[in-house]
């Protein structure tokens, strides 16, 4: 078994919380994101869940950034929400 030195488990260590870190902020921005699209169509919470076949708790943990998305999940949101995946997943600060 290879040992590995402190310096590099903590090298490690610092790179995977950074990376988390970025994780969650990429699913808060996508979150916001979709919440800027669903007041921009007018549409509320529980319409937009039912038009995308998704209970409105979820859409809240989505638009919460307390939810990491499936693709099906985000294609069915686009699809209710009338634009494409890609401009769904548009976020500019990444």
């Amino acid at each position: 078994m290879k040992c590995i030195s402190w310096y590099n488990f903590i090298r490690y260590r610092i790179l995977a919380s950074v990376i988390n870190v970025r994780n969650d902020e990429l699913i808060i921005a996508f979150g916001i994101r979709v919440r800027e699209l669903r007041k921009e169509k007018g549409y509320t919470m529980e319409k937009l869940a039912e038009l995308a076949g998704i209970d409105a708790r979820q859409l809240s943990y989505v638009e919460l950034g307390k939810n990491n998305t499936s693709i099906s999940m985000m294609y069915a949101i686009a699809k209710a929400l009338n634009v494409s995946l890609s401009m769904l997943t548009q976020l500019d600060d990444f």
